[in-house]
């Protein structure tokens, strides 16, 4: 203990000594989930890791990773060099204490992934009581070290926030650098909130992405409003429904690695509604949204165009003509030449 003290004090940032842990884990079931215990100069963690062969590699290209990162980033910096290669993408998800975020919020598992011989590689860490928090962090700064562009759905708002307020608390760890965040619950809302009507994860996996197609099922999934109890039941000495949780986990990774591809393959082939189908023509109307939002006014044109000649429901198609009408003049003044002095 006294060497540990000194080496914090040594360090110029001084913090309490963490509490040791009161009793061994309870919990038998961690080889059954690939479980192992993570070490590192802050102490120990779980480390659970699993490979699957789905959902396949996305391969971005850099105009639609710019139209992504201009959503909701203007004036931050932008590398889209790291954006655009997949291999620096690094998939974040949070299972923590509360929902609304804090100080006294802790984010007890962190679930990362990243693509990986052709499939994708998650890592969860968990923390098996609040003294392990800074080993977790910093393996979490570690990963992101070495993927710096964070993946996220909604994380800019909850996950992300979260994780740079616990950083800060450490005052040892520093808050990781990233060369971008692209947040896919901002695009998703857009282009089908219309369609589906709730833009939850697991409602765009049955709906957008077809849940038969995806190789999971949500079917015995954990409503996530019971995960935060049922952590404070494992604290407590009854485990019983945690491996749900790590199992939740898991299928929002997947399901985000599935929407990112979606919404790519989407916004780069400027698909658009070719057929008289409302889910269709729904769709190209939420993709005309988005491009219109970001300047991309003939593109908005189009899908805008389309989506009227496929079939929208007539309240809708009332408001699309007239965004349809803004669309085309945007257009002409962007093309507008400018006259000479």
């Amino acid at each position: 203990m006294a060497a540990t003290l000194n080496a914090r004090r040594s360090s110029g940032r001084w913090r309490e000594p963490l509490p040791e842990r009161a009793a061994p884990d309870p919990y038998a079931a961690w080889p059954a989930l690939g479980a192992v215990v993570g070490r590192n100069r802050f102490g120990e963690h779980i480390a659970a890791r699993q490979w699957y062969a789905t959902p396949a590699v996305c391969e971005p290209d850099a105009q639609t990773l710019a139209l992504l990162h201009r959503s909701r980033s203007a004036g931050k910096p932008y590398r889209a060099t790291h954006a655009a290669n997949p291999a620096k993408w690094l998939f974040l998800d949070t299972e923590a204490t509360g929902f609304i975020g804090g100080g006294g919020t802790l984010a007890f598992l962190i679930g990362l992934a990243w693509w990986d011989s052709g499939g994708m590689q998650i890592e969860q860490l968990f923390m098996r009581d609040p003294s392990e928090e800074y080993s977790i962090l910093s393996e979490v700064a570690r990963r992101l070290r070495e993927r710096p562009v964070l993946v996220t759905f909604n994380g800019k708002s909850f996950d992300w926030p979260l994780l740079v307020n616990r950083f800060q608390m450490t005052r040892v760890i520093d808050v990781p650098t990233l060369n971008a965040h692209l947040d896919f619950l901002h695009p998703a809302r857009e282009i089908w909130k219309l369609q589906i009507g709730c833009v939850k994860l697991g409602h765009l996996e049955k709906h957008v992405l077809g849940a038969e197609s995806l190789g999971w099922s949500r079917r015995e999934d954990i409503d996530s409003a019971l995960i935060p109890g049922i952590y404070f039941d494992y604290l407590c000495g009854r485990p019983h429904r945690l491996e749900g949780v790590f199992r939740h986990n898991r299928m929002d990774l997947r399901g985000l690695a599935a929407l990112s591809g979606r919404i790519l393959q989407l916004l780069s082939t400027n698909h658009a509604a070719t057929s008289n189908d409302e889910r269709q023509a729904l769709e190209s109307y939420g993709l005309a949204r988005f491009f219109g939002k970001r300047g991309q006014h003939s593109v908005a044109r189009r899908h805008c165009e389309c989506a009227l000649d496929a079939g929208l429901p007539s309240g809708i198609a009332a408001q699309a003509r007239q965004e349809l009408a803004r669309f085309v003049k945007r257009e002409l003044r962007q093309q507008k030449v400018p006259r000479a002095k």
